[in-house]
């Protein structure tokens, strides 16, 4: 099997894990099946699914909260229904720690509302002030006391609510009353309001359509609601966007199921790491010697015109390393330079220079063939690494020693 092949067979293979294990969330999801109790997302009698359709048809939008809420954007109202627990007893405190209660009533104090339905005490209820006291597993449902809820009973005539479910409120307009107390209070906090409901099951989808339980639900989006959206509390029944894919899957003990993609991981590392099949020696690959190399190279250099530019700036290079040495301009006249030299020595290296000064000369012209080139190239070399090397820098031209 080719590498290529092999990539291909593992890319498919995770394409329909993903592929299945995405639709099959999507229709747990889309069933309501399995979801926590008090979820929006849930079509079971105790999900809040019915609320969320009732509000989408008057025209708002439910939206899911899966951050804190005082951690976004989000203003108006949310609705927390029964937030779930976080220990590992059944006896433990809510999911809704102390900090958390504390930063959703700063959130309210900006103006915003919270309705919260639940029978259990949470550490919001604590902060409050009100205590919750249907804590008993019987339920009775009975037709409630309406109080003076103003436009929040609006066109309500009757509504039902568990006769267990009680609240213990010392401050607040209480709503309605039950045979144990008060059924629903509201609350004032800073700028804003807590609704606080002791029975969740007024809006779950069992009790939604009982006498005119829709109907308080509806009076609250109207006076609360902002911007066309009502939240729902789902951070706290553990649909965290901050844990993500692996939160979710923890929630539903469900991380297992990332055990074939790791076994699939693991395959391709080895495949990568360990040779497949016998070894095979290293095809040998032409090399080009030095001599096609300078063939080459030379061609380009021909093709390009190079070889005029290469002679004049050689002559410039061999003129500018002798001025500089005799102390002369740059520009120095061949008559200037040979006097110069002169001073230095009149033997046999004055015919050299002379020479090499016609070489300098047939160089300026530019046309010059490849082997005139490199003669005149190593000459320029011989000379300067031979003689200007043993000059004396003392040495001074006749205009300098006139200075």
């Amino acid at each position: 099997m080719s590498r290529l092949t092999s990539w291909l067979l593992v890319v498919l293979l995770l394409g329909v894990f993903g592929a299945v294990a995405g639709y099959v969330l999507r229709e747990r999801i889309r069933a309501g099946v399995g979801m926590p109790p008090y979820s929006v997302y849930s079509d079971e009698g105790e999900g809040l699914s019915e609320a969320a359709y009732v509000l989408g048809r008057l025209g708002w939008t439910p939206v899911a909260v899966t951050r804190p809420i005082q951690n976004t954007e989000h203003r108006g109202l949310l609705i927390v229904a029964e937030p779930g627990r976080s220990g590992a007893f059944q006896n433990e405190a809510d999911a809704l720690s102390d900090a958390e209660a504390q930063a959703v009533l700063r959130w309210v104090g900006q103006g915003n509302t919270v309705l919260l339905c639940g029978r259990r005490q949470s550490h919001l209820h604590q902060l409050l002030g009100v205590t919750s006291t249907g804590t008993s597993a019987t339920q009775t449902v009975e037709a409630v006391r309406l109080g003076e809820g103003g436009a929040y009973l609006d066109g309500i005539d009757r509504l039902s609510a568990d006769s267990q479910a009680a609240l213990a409120a010392p401050a607040g307009l209480p709503l309605w009353s039950v045979s144990r107390g008060v059924g629903a209070v509201l609350l004032r906090h800073g700028q804003g309001y807590v609704i606080a409901v002791a029975d969740p099951g007024v809006l779950t989808n069992r009790g939604l359509g009982r006498d005119d339980n829709a109907l308080f639900l509806v009076n609250v989006a109207q006076l609360n609601a902002r911007g066309g959206k009502v939240y729902f509390d789902e951070y706290h029944h553990g649909f965290r966007s901050a844990g993500g894919f692996w939160g979710y899957l923890g929630h539903y003990g469900q991380r297992w199921a990332l055990l074939p993609l790791l076994i699939v991981a693991g395959v391709v590392a080895w495949r990568w790491m360990v040779r497949l099949g016998p070894a095979v020696p290293t095809p040998r690959t032409e090399q080009t010697d030095a001599v096609d190399y300078a063939s080459a190279l030379a061609r380009l250099y021909q093709r390009a015109g190079s070889r005029r530019l290469l002679a004049r700036t050689l002559a410039l290079g061999f003129l500018g390393a002798l001025t500089k040495h005799l102390r002369l301009r740059r520009n120095a006249l061949p008559a200037e330079i040979l006097a110069a030299w002169g001073q230095y020595d009149a033997g046999p290296s004055m015919e050299r220079l002379k020479n090499l000064l016609r070489g300098v000369a047939e160089l300026r012209k530019g046309e010059v063939t490849e082997r005139r080139l490199l003669h005149w190239t190593q000459a320029f070399d011989e000379f300067l690494h031979a003689e200007i090397r043993n000059l004396k820098p003392e040495i001074r031209t006749p205009q300098n020693r006139r200075g």
